[in-house]
C-alpha cells in the first residue's frame, strides 16, 4: 500500500486522484470527486497478496489478484484503463520507461 502511494507522490498524480484509506483498504476515484454514485478503484492486502478492485457504478465490476510485488504496476494499469489518467509527461504508464 505505501509503495502504491510513494508511486502516486512520485508520479506527481495527487492533484488527478483523491484517496482515502482503512487498515487494509485504499480506495481511490479520479479527480474531481463527483456526487454519487462514484467509480472507485480499492485496493486490499493481505498475505504477501495484493487485490485491486474497479467498483463501477453500472456494476461492471472489475478484480484481479496478484502477489503483492505486483501490487503498484497493477494499480496503474487499472487507473489508466478505468480513469484514464496518464500521470507522466508522455502518456507511458509508470512502470515502462518513457522514451
Amino acid at each position: 500500500m505505501l509503495d502504491i502511494v510513494d508511486s502516486v507522490i512520485a508520479f506527481e498524480a495527487e492533484n488527478l486522484l483523491a484517496g482515502t484509506t482503512s487498515m487494509t483498504d485504499l480506495i481511490v476515484t479520479a479527480v474531481p470527486v463527483t456526487p454519487a454514485p462514484v467509480d472507485v478503484i480499492v485496493v486490499r492486502s493481505a498475505h504477501d497478496w495484493v487485490t485491486i478492485e474497479h467498483l463501477a457504478h453500472t456494476g461492471r465490476n472489475d478484480r484481479i489478484a496478484r502477489p503483492a510485488r505486483d501490487g503498484v504496476a497493477l494499480f496503474w494499469r487499472f487507473v489508466i484503463e478505468k480513469f484514464g489518467i496518464h500521470p507522466t509527461p508522455t502518456g507511458a504508464p509508470p512502470e515502462q520507461p518513457a522514451r
